[in-house]
C-alpha cells in the first residue's frame, strides 16, 4: 500500500471519527488542517497506520485546541487530562524540585510516565522528585513549537521500553513552517499575583529540497504569594475552612522534656504577650507562635527562554537529512517561611546549664546568668528552645535550569515499500540551586554558647550576629543521555485480507547523572534543610519487532516484542498482543495486553542518602499524652507539637539491592466513529510486582506499630528522626474506565456547534507492601479522586470561534482519612465519612478568538471563570490544607493574545 494512500485514509478517518480524543480537543472535527493531519503517525506503534484509531487508546491534543481552552503551557494542558491522577507543579515550594513539573498518568507516578518529543526520549531531570524519583520536567517544553500532543493511555514497554507503565506522552513538533509569526499573550489573575507574559517568534524558510524552522518563546511569570489569596483563606495559617489548621507553635518559647515519671520540669522563662509581639511573633492566646503563610509563595517568580530549531533536507528522492536543536533556560525563585528550630538540648542540673547538639557541648556554671537567665528558676531536667528565626528572613531558593537536546539522522524509503530512519540523539540538563536564609548547626551553637554566659534564643538576633552565622547552601546537578536508534517498517508479506505490515529496530542508550551539594549539606549540618547527592551511570540496548496481520477483512492482530538489556539489571523480554475487530465501518472493537518492565530509578540505586525534614503527627506520643491526633492544643504547646506539627529530620537512603519492576497492562474497549457522533469506551488495568517505593515520614509516624524500626525517639518517646530506605513493594494494581463522546451540529448559516466529553473512573487502586501485609485501598484510604470528567463546547462561524470548557474533579476521601477512621473505630466513636472528605470541584474556562485577516488573529479568555478555589482537606493538618497535586490556588485569570503573520 502506497504512503499517499495510507495518509489519505488517515485523513478521511480523522475527519469522520477520531473518537478517543481528549475532552480538551474535539476528536476529529477539531483537526486544524489537512496537511497537519496527513503527517500524523499514531503513538503506540512503530508501524504506519491507515487508521488513527488502533487497539491501544490514544488521546490527541492539537496546539490549536490547547489554545482554544486557555492553556498557557504544556503542563496546564496535561493536567487537564482526565487520565492524569496527580501532578507535581511549582506549587511544591517546599520540595526538592520547586522549579520543575510533571504528571502521573493512571496513578503510576511521574517516573513511570514516559515523555517523548517526536518519538524520542527526553533527558531526565537530574534532581529527583522527593529526593528519590527521576522524572522528565514538563515545565520547559516548548509550547509554540508544538503541533499536537499524543497521549498513549496504556503501557508501552513492548514498543518504547521502560518508564511507559502509566502511559506515553509524545509531543509532535511543527514541521515545514514558512514565514514569520509573532505572538504576544498577557495574562493576570483577578485577585492579584501570578500574572504572566509570553512572547513567541516563529521563523521558517523552505527551498525545493528542505526547510528550516525556528521557534523562540520567552515567558515571565509573576510571584503568587499566599497573602494574595485572602479570598481563599490562604493568607494565614489559621485557615477558616480547616478545623485542624492553627498558627505554628514554633514562635519563641522553651519546651521541657517529659521525665521518666511522666512529669515535666518547669520554671523556664516564658514570654509575655507583649514580649512576644514586640519580638515579631504572634501571640495565639496561650503561646508565642508564628503565622507562616505571610512569608510563603503559592507559585514562584520565574522566567523561561525556550528555542527549538527543526531542519530537514532531501539528499535524494529517497533519503532526507533531518534533525532538531533545542535549548531552554529557566530561572525560578521560591520563598518560604524562616527557619524553625528545636535542635539544641538544654540540660539543667543544680546550678549548671549544658547546651548540646550531637558532639557539640558546653556547660555554664551559673544558671542565673547563663543564656540570658532563661533558666534561672528552672527545675532540674531537660529543655530545648523552640524558635522561628525570622531574623534570617525567608528561606529562599533560586533554581537555574538549562536544557540542551540535539538529534540528527537520516530517513527515507527503500523500494517504495519500506520506510526507515536512523538517528543519534544527545540530551543534557544542568540545574544549579542557590539558597539563602539558613545557618549551620555549628554556627548557631557557637552563637548560643558565645562568651562567658552565651545568648538567649528568646531574644532577637542582631543583624551582625545573623551575618556571622548565616550560610548559603548550594547544589549543582547534571544529567545526560546519549542514544542511537534505527527503525525500518513496511510490508512483510501478502495475505488474503491484505498486506501484513512489520516494524523492526534497535537502540543503544547511555545515561548518567550527578548531583552534588555543598560540604555542610552533605554532612546534614544545615538547619531545617537537607541535601540530595549522588552519581550513577547506566547503559542499555534494546531490539524490538512488531507485526500487523490482517487475518480477515474485519480482523487485525498485532504482535510486538522488545528485549531490553541493562548493564546493571540484566535483560527482560516484553511482549504485546493487540486485536482490532471492525464489524462495521463505523465500529472498532479493540483489546490489548502487554508486559511492562522498568529498572529502578538511578537515584534510588546510586544516590547518597537524601537528608530532609518533614512535619508529622506523632500518633503514638500524642495518644500516650491523652491527645487526639490532628487536634490543636493552644493551651498545651508540648501536646500541640506532637499532635499537630512535629518537625523531624528525615533520611531516605538508596538501595543497591533493588529489583526491577515487572507487570502487565491490559485494555478492552470499543470505538464508534460516525458522521456526527463519535464515542469510545475502554476498560483498562495495570499491575506492577516488586514496585519500588519508600514509606513517607508521615505514614511511618501514623502506622508506628508496623514501622517502628524506621523511627528514632528521644528519652520522652517523641519522634526525632525518620529513616526510610527504598524497597520493592509486593504489588500495585489500578483498574479504570475511560469514556469519550463527541457530537457535531451543522447550523447552516449559523455556524457549527461541537460538543465533546471525556471521563475517567478509577474502579480499583490497591497495593500491598509485603506479602504478609494487608492489601491497602487507595480510594478508601484517601487522597485519590475516583473520577474526573471534562465537557468542551465549541462554536464556529466564519472567522469567529468560542469555546466553553468544564473540568470536574470528584469528591474524595481526605489524605488522612484512614487514620481518622481507624482512630474512631479504636475508641468506639461514631465516624462521619462526609466530614472527612474533600468536596468535588468544577472549573470553567471560556475563550473566544477572531481572525481579523488571514495574517492577524486575536484571542481572549477567562480561565476558572467562576473563581473556584482549592477545596480544603478536613484531614490535612499541614499548610496549605488542600492537595496541591490536584488543585491550585490561582483562582480566576484572564488573558489577551494577538498574533501577526508576515
Amino acid at each position: 500500500m502506497q504512503p499517499n494512500s495510507i495518509l489519505a485514509k488517515a485523513v478521511r478517518f480523522a475527519l469522520i471519527g477520531g473518537a478517543a480524543t481528549a475532552a480538551l480537543s474535539a476528536p476529529a472535527v477539531y483537526a486544524a488542517d489537512e496537511d497537519s493531519v496527513e503527517r500524523i503517525q499514531v503513538t503506540g506503534s512503530r508501524i504506519k497506520r491507515t487508521d488513527m484509531e488502533t487497539a491501544t487508546p490514544v488521546t490527541v491534543m492539537s496546539a490549536e485546541d490547547m489554545a482554544k481552552q486557555g492553556f498557557t503551557n504544556i503542563q496546564d494542558a496535561l493536567e487537564s487530562l482526565t487520565s492524569t491522577t496527580s501532578a507535581m507543579t511549582t506549587q511544591s515550594v517546599h520540595g526538592f524540585t520547586p522549579a520543575a513539573s510533571s504528571i502521573s498518568l493512571r496513578g503510576a507516578g511521574a517516573n513511570r510516565t514516559l515523555t517523548l518529543i517526536n518519538g524520542k526520549r527526553l533527558n531526565q531531570y537530574p534532581k529527583p522528585s522527593g529526593g528519590t524519583d527521576n522524572f522528565v520536567d514538563t515545565a520547559n517544553l516548548p509550547m509554540e513549537a508544538v503541533q499536537r500532543i499524543e497521549v498513549l493511555q496504556s503501557g508501552g514497554s513492548a514498543i518504547y521500553g521502560a518508564d511507559a507503565v502509566g502511559g506515553v506522552i509524545n509531543i509532535i513538533l511543527k514541521k515545514d513552517f514558512e514565514g514569520v509569526a509573532l505572538k504576544y499573550r498577557h495574562g493576570d489573575t483577578t485577585n492579584g499575583g501570578g500574572g504572566s507574559d509570553r512572547i513567541a517568534l516563529s521563523l521558517g524558510a523552505s527551498s525545493d529540497r528542505g526547510n528550516v524552522s525556528t521557534f523562540i518563546e520567552f515567558t515571565d511569570n509573576e510571584q503568587l504569594k499566599a497573602t494574595d489569596r485572602e479570598n481563599f483563606g490562604l493568607h494565614t495559617d489559621k485557615v477558616p475552612y480547616s478545623p485542624h489548621s492553627a498558627y505554628s507553635s514554633y514562635g519563641a518559647r522553651i519546651a521541657s522534656v517529659q521525665r521518666k515519671d511522666e512529669t515535666f520540669p518547669t520554671g523556664q522563662r516564658v514570654l509575655t504577650p507583649e514580649e512576644c509581639t514586640a519580638g515579631g511573633f504572634l501571640w495565639t492566646g496561650s503561646t508565642c507562635g508564628f503565622d507562616r503563610s505571610e512569608w510563603r509563595d503559592l507559585q514562584p517568580e520565574s522566567s523561561r527562554f525556550i528555542s527549538s530549531t527543526n531542519f530537514n533536507y532531501e539528499l535524494s528522492d529517497n533519503i532526507s537529512f533531518v534533525g532538531r536543536l533545542d535549548f531552554a533556560e529557566a530561572k525560578s525563585t521560591t520563598n518560604i517561611e524562616p527557619m524553625a528550630i528545636n535542635d539544641y538540648d538544654i540540660a539543667v542540673a543544680g546550678n549548671s546549664v549544658t547546651v548540646s547538639n550531637g558532639a557539640l557541648s558546653k556547660t555554664f556554671d551559673d544558671k542565673t546568668t547563663a543564656l540570658g537567665g532563661d533558666f534561672a528558676n528552672a527545675e532540674d531536667g531537660e529543655y530545648y528552645y523552640v524558635r522561628r528565626l525570622h531574623e534570617f528572613s525567608n528561606r529562599a531558593g533560586e533554581t537555574k535550569t538549562r536544557n540542551y537536546f540535539f538529534t540528527a539522522g537520516l530517513e527515507g524509503t527503500l523500494a517504495d515499500e519500506y520506510s526507515w530512519d536512523a538517528s543519534v540523539n544527545y540530551g543534557r540538563t544542568n540545574v544549579d540551586v542557590f539558597r539563602s536564609g539558613y545557618a549551620t548547626v555549628g554556627g548557631m551553637f557557637n552563637y548560643i554558647t558565645a562568651g562567658e554566659n552565651g545568648n538567649s534564643l528568646l531574644k532577637n538576633m542582631s543583624a551582625e550576629d545573623v551575618e556571622s552565622v548565616a550560610y548559603s547552601p548550594f547544589e549543582k546537578a547534571q544529567s545526560t543521555q546519549k542514544n542511537v536508534q534505527a527503525n525500518i517498517s513496511g510490508m512483510a508479506f501478502e495475505m488474503p485480507a491484505g498486506d501484513a505490515q512489520f516494524a523492526f529496530g534497535a537502540e543503544y542508550t547511555e545515561q548518567d547523572y550527578e548531583t552534588n551539594t555543598d560540604s555542610e549539606s552533605k554532612k546534614g549540618a544545615i538547619l531545617t534543610t537537607g541535601g540530595s547527592s549522588g552519581a550513577g551511570e547506566r547503559s542499555y540496548w534494546a531490539t524490538y519487532a512488531e507485526i500487523s496481520l490482517p487475518v480477515l477483512d474485519v480482523l487485525t492482530v498485532d504482535a510486538a516484542v522488545r528485549y531490553d538489556r541493562y548493564d546493571d539489571f540484566g535483560g527482560n523480554l516484553s511482549p504485546q498482543l493487540t486485536i482490532e475487530y471492525r464489524p462495521l465501518d463505523e465500529l472498532l472493537v479493540r483489546g490489548s495486553i502487554s508486559s511492562v518492565f522498568r529498572a529502578p530509578d538511578m537515584h534510588r540505586v546510586y544516590g547518597d542518602s537524601t537528608k530532609g525534614f518533614s512535619t508529622v503527627i506523632d500518633f503514638k506520643q500524642c495518644q500516650a499524652l491523652g491527645g487526639v491526633p490532628g487536634q490543636g492544643y493552644d493551651n498545651d504547646p508540648a501536646l500541640n507539637e506532637v499532635c499537630k506539627e512535629l518537625h523531624v529530620d528525615t533520611t531516605t537512603g538508596a538501595n543497591k539491592d533493588l529489583e526491577a519492576e515487572t507487570g502487565y497492562t491490559a485494555n478492552i474497549g470499543a470505538v464508534w466513529g460516525g458522521d456526527s457522533l463519535n464515542a469510545s469506551f475502554d476498560l483498562w488495568e495495570w499491575k506492577l510486582d516488586d514496585m519500588v517505593s519508600d514509606i513517607s515520614a508521615s505514614k511511618a509516624a501514623r502506622e508506628y506499630e508496623q514501622y517502628e524500626d524506621m523511627l528514632t525517639r528521644d528519652a520522652s518517646g517523641k519522634i526525632t528522626h525518620v529513616n526510610a530506605v527504598a524497597q520493592n513493594l509486593a504489588f500495585q494494581k489500578v483498574r479504570g474506565l475511560d469514556i469519550t463522546a463527541g457530537y457535531g451540529w451543522d447550523l447552516d448559516n449559523y455556524g457549527e456547534l461541537k460538543l465533546n466529553f471525556n471521563g475517567t473512573y478509577i474502579l480499583l487502586s490497591e497495593y500491598q507492601l509485603t506479602p504478609t501485609d494487608p492489601v491497602e485501598d487507595d480510594i478508601d484510604n484517601g487522597g485519590l479522586p475516583q473520577y474526573r470528567a471534562n465537557l468542551v463546547l465549541g462554536y464556529y462561524i466564519d472567522d469567529f470561534e468560542a469555546t466553553l470548557g468544564a473540568y470536574h474533579t470528584a469528591r474524595m476521601h481526605g489524605l488522612q482519612y484512614k487514620s481518622y477512621k481507624e482512630s474512631a473505630e479504636d475508641k468506639n466513636l461514631p465516624f462521619d465519612e462526609s466530614a472527612h472528605e474533600v468536596a468535588s470541584q468544577t472549573k470553567w474556562n471560556l475563550t473566544a478568538g477572531y481572525n481579523i485577516t488571514d495574517a492577524i488573529k486575536v484571542k481572549a479568555g477567562v480561565v476558572n471563570l467562576f473563581d473556584a478555589g482549592p477545596n480544603f482537606d478536613p484531614t490535612y493538618t499541614s499548610w496549605p490544607h488542600y492537595p496541591r497535586s490536584v488543585y491550585n490556588a490561582r483562582g480566576r485569570e484572564w488573558f489577551l493574545e494577538g498574533e501577526v503573520k508576515f
